[in-house]
């Protein structure tokens, strides 16, 4: 039964990506978004991708609302679109907030006993109870959006019917986040494959060394090494695949 329910989701992502254009325009959002800020980071603008990466992720709730109302009602019409884009925006957003908020606040809590049990300065005992609250918390918000737009509730109404919907359907959640790093993994290594046969000549001098040789040389590569090596035209196409990779998987 849950096999089924998986291919008929699968199957109904694609048939949504294949007719319905509007499903798209968070991806071509976001891919602008990671291309400006890669191209940025290559060509010294350190300090403006920084800004221009955080604005792009707090803008992004608008582009969610739409593509959640577009889903339930098949809006097409781009006024009514802008409309119920912002109408969703702090609904959605307010609840990510809070729960940020919460996160942080049992971080701060929990690290307490554990300072005084003398792992207060261990990287991975901290990193296990960032991981302990982060994934747990990231899992159950994961129909924040969706309840936001389609049942426009309230903010603590928001997280409370998100948690309960993952809660009644948890290894549909589980599979969500599965099938999301898989596509994620193959989507990668395809951009990653199509970035090195762009460039392959700038890697011939590479040629003659076997691969733990080039691992280690390239794990030693400072981002202005990188800058030397691809070159300006470089620089433009991995911002390029970067933005394609990133606008293939966001609607997905």
């Amino acid at each position: 039964m849950m096999f089924h329910l998986l291919v008929f989701c699968i199957k109904n992502t694609f048939r949504h990506l294949r007719t319905r254009p509007v499903v798209w325009i968070p991806g071509v959002y976001a891919g602008c978004i990671a291309a400006l800020v890669i191209w940025l980071e290559f060509t010294g603008g350190m300090f403006l991708a920084g800004k221009i990466a955080m604005l792009g992720a707090v803008a992004f709730p608008f582009f969610l609302s739409i593509l959640n109302y577009h889903l339930e009602h098949d809006e097409i019409n781009p006024k009514m679109l802008m409309t119920v884009g912002l109408r969703g925006y702090f609904p959605i957003i307010l609840p990510v907030v809070i729960l940020a908020g919460i996160v942080a606040v049992m971080a701060v809590l929990l690290s307490v006993p554990l300072s005084i049990m003398g792992y207060g300065d261990d990287t991975y005992a901290l990193t296990g109870l960032m991981l302990g609250i982060g994934i747990p918390a990231f899992l159950f918000s994961l129909y924040i959006d969706n309840v936001a737009v389609c049942e426009r509730t309230k903010i603590f109404d928001t997280l409370k019917r998100s948690m309960e919907l993952v809660t009644g359907k948890i290894f549909t959640a589980i599979w969500f986040f599965l099938i999301s790093g898989i596509a994620t993994i193959i989507t990668a290594l395809c951009g990653a494959f199509l970035w090195g046969a762009i460039l392959s000549e700038r890697f011939t001098q590479f040629t003659s060394m076997n691969l733990t040789q080039q691992q280690e040389l390239f794990s030693t590569y400072t981002l202005t090494d990188w800058q030397n090596l691809i070159g300006p035209e470089g620089t433009l196409v991995t911002a390029l695949v970067c933005g394609l990779v990133t606008f293939l998987l966001v609607p997905f």
